[in-house]
């Protein structure tokens, strides 16, 4: 006999319709998404495209991140192409999938009814809107986080090896997406300490299992780390940059009021209700448990703002225990009113982003001279087509650019050259994944091609024999507002060296 939900009108419905239902909403915001991002015009960001080039050379590590992202845009890129559309797709569709986990989750702990309003929020969360028109870590982060608390719930019902397994795979996967996964221990370990009247999780050998896979998931990445001087263990401390000036109570205030922003200003708005009141007025278990894997979370970034700054993707994981919270809340306690005023305005974000990312090039949407929401993502077109009139005139072994954006951005732009890319070190110590993958000076060939948007570019020319300017390009929008071309030659004839400027 099939299982029933019943609905708001105390009429009987089969489970199975709520699940159908999901993939029907799911898969028809999915299909706008595609369609939205095959018309996207925005250019890569300058992250996405050393995103790019981390997928064309896999490898268990790079300079800021773990490797899982570039994994995945290779292999969508080998299948699908190095359009903007193929470096991209992976974001609407983790992101859908990451939806339908949301579903599986809250079935499990209340009902299939919340369960469809678990994945049509986090669908439609403005964060999740801007994130699918584009690519990051968070994206796989998101995914995986999930995927482990998905795991975690069987495993504690079940006890099964198959769900302990399955928990490491996706706590070590995790990982090797972004090191903010490692928040799903701790969160693991207080709910564990909060609810101890079943057979205790850190007790269990399947746990243990689980924290075993996901060593050995992540093992690869260490030991690359270990061969590179920790050195993205290190580019992350200085993201957190601790140092004088405590409290920033700016950087934190801006932190948590672009939060209404990312998770939407109701949801949020329930969120922290819920986490004042619940606590004091009681909660069920499912509650703690959804409480144990947001607030820590979102708690530790607000105490990162306070201590130095903190961007308003770094708390995203708080948003998927979150989400299945407010679902619950919204369906089961609050007043409807609630979830009839959340729908619309996430759909109108929805709709607006859609509409913007297609339309998104100068004077294609009406937009005040001050208001430039696309201006870090406009540039690069312009200044690769007037470097490739430039290269093609000329007879060149190498292309030199000595900025992480510019690198990034003409690795990608200028990908049809089949002239090898480097970047110029100025320092002993690679301050960017081009300068220790792509040094020029470990493989000094000429003569160079040189890409710069520094006006006086000397301390980097004054190590050639022979610098001529070639050409100078402005492009009409975007944060650059000159780049110059040079043609180098004779490397090291001239003992001069910028690492003497450092001094």
């Amino acid at each position: 006999m099939l299982a029933a939900t019943e609905n708001k009108q105390g009429h009987q419905e089969p489970d199975s319709v709520w699940w159908r239902r999901t993939l029907q909403v799911v898969g028809l915001i999915l299909l706008l998404r595609l369609i939205s991002l095959w018309f996207n015009s925005t250019e890569l960001f300058f992250d996405e495209a050393q995103y790019w080039d981390w997928g064309k050379e896999p490898a268990f590590g790079y300079f800021s991140k773990p490797p899982m992202l570039g994994w995945i845009i290779g292999l969508f890129t080998s299948v699908c192409g190095d359009g903007e559309f193929c470096v991209r797709l992976a974001s609407p569709i983790l992101h859908t999938c990451t939806a339908l986990l949301l579903y599986k989750i809250a079935e499990r702990m209340f009902d299939p009814r919340t369960a469809f309003w678990s994945a049509l929020l986090y669908i439609t969360l403005p964060a999740v809107t801007l994130s699918s028109t584009l690519i990051s870590t968070d994206v796989p982060l998101l995914f995986f986080w999930s995927l482990a608390l998905l795991a975690l719930l069987r495993l504690e019902s079940d006890d099964q090896l198959s769900d302990a397994i399955l928990l490491g795979v996706a706590l070590g996967a995790g990982l090797m997406s972004k090191y903010a996964m490692i928040y799903f221990v701790p969160c693991t370990i207080l709910y564990c300490l909060l609810v101890p009247e079943r057979p205790h999780l850190l007790k269990r050998r399947n746990f243990w299992i689980a924290m075993l896979v996901a060593f050995i998931c992540v093992l690869p990445n260490i030991i690359w780390n270990m061969q590179n001087q920790f050195i993205t263990a290190s580019h992350t401390g200085e993201n957190i940059g601790w140092g004088s000036g405590f409290p920033h109570f700016r950087a934190f205030a801006e932190f948590f009021f672009s939060q209404f922003g990312v998770f939407g200003p109701i949801t949020f708005g329930i969120f922290l209700a819920a986490a004042v009141r619940l606590p004091v007025e009681g909660m069920t278990r499912a509650q703690r448990f959804l409480l144990c894997f947001s607030i820590p979370v979102i708690a530790i970034i607000c105490f990162q703002a306070l201590m130095s700054k903190a961007y308003a993707n770094w708390a995203a994981v708080t948003y998927i225990a979150a989400t299945v919270l407010v679902a619950d809340l919204m369906v089961n306690t609050i007043p409807e009113f609630w979830r009839r005023l959340t729908l619309p305005i996430h759909l109108g974000v929805f709709a607006v982003i859609a509409t913007a990312v297609m339309f998104s090039r100068p004077g294609q949407i009406p937009l005040p001279e001050d208001i430039k929401p696309f201006e870090r993502m406009q540039g690069a077109r312009e200044i690769s087509e007037a470097a490739a009139d430039q290269i093609s005139a000329g007879d060149y072994a190498v292309i030199l650019t000595d900025d992480r954006r510019l690198s990034a951005l003409m690795n990608y732009y200028l990908r049809d050259f089949d002239i090898p890319k480097r970047a110029w070190q100025s320092r002993d110590v690679p301050r960017d994944h081009f300068q220790l993958v792509k040094s020029y000076k470990a493989d000094p060939i000429a003569p160079v091609f040189f890409i710069t948007d520094n006006h006086n570019p000397a301390r980097i020319i004054g190590n050639f024999a022979d610098a001529e300017l070639l050409g100078q390009v402005e492009p009409s929008a975007g944060e650059t507002d000159s780049v110059w071309f040079y043609a180098l030659k004779g490397y090291g004839s001239i003992a001069a060296d910028d690492n003497t400027n450092s001094q």
